[in-house]
């Protein structure tokens, strides 16, 4: 699934509010926006928090997701992260409960 979104967070209907269903079989997810609305670069709750057979992500201006997010990641891709970012601390965690992660570009 790839999201490319002017306006991630819509007045009307935020774009988010339609990824709410769990999403057991999503093998890869792109989500990129233009930057301007971006929730101060958080991503907000999607697919219930279950996308067990996620393996490639690619996030751009977001910077920091729920913890109980994308652990089984081969690869990750990480771009225009102008936001608040995680600590070192935080994002070492992160690596190390992903131990399947092949491929990380920043």
């Amino acid at each position: 699934l790839h999201v490319i979104a002017d306006l991630w967070e819509d007045t009307s209907m935020p774009i988010y509010t339609l990824l709410v269903d769990a999403a057991p079989n999503l093998v890869s997810l792109t989500l990129r926006t233009d930057g301007k609305d971006v929730t101060n670069g958080i991503l907000p709750p999607i697919f219930a928090g279950e996308m067990p057979s996620l393996k490639e992500l690619t996030l751009e201006h977001f910077t920091i997701w729920p913890t109980t997010y994308f652990h089984n990641l081969t690869s990750l891709s990480l771009s225009d992260q102008a936001f608040s970012r995680p600590t070192t601390l935080g994002f070492l965690d992160f690596l190390e409960n992903s131990p399947m992660l092949e491929k990380l570009a920043l």
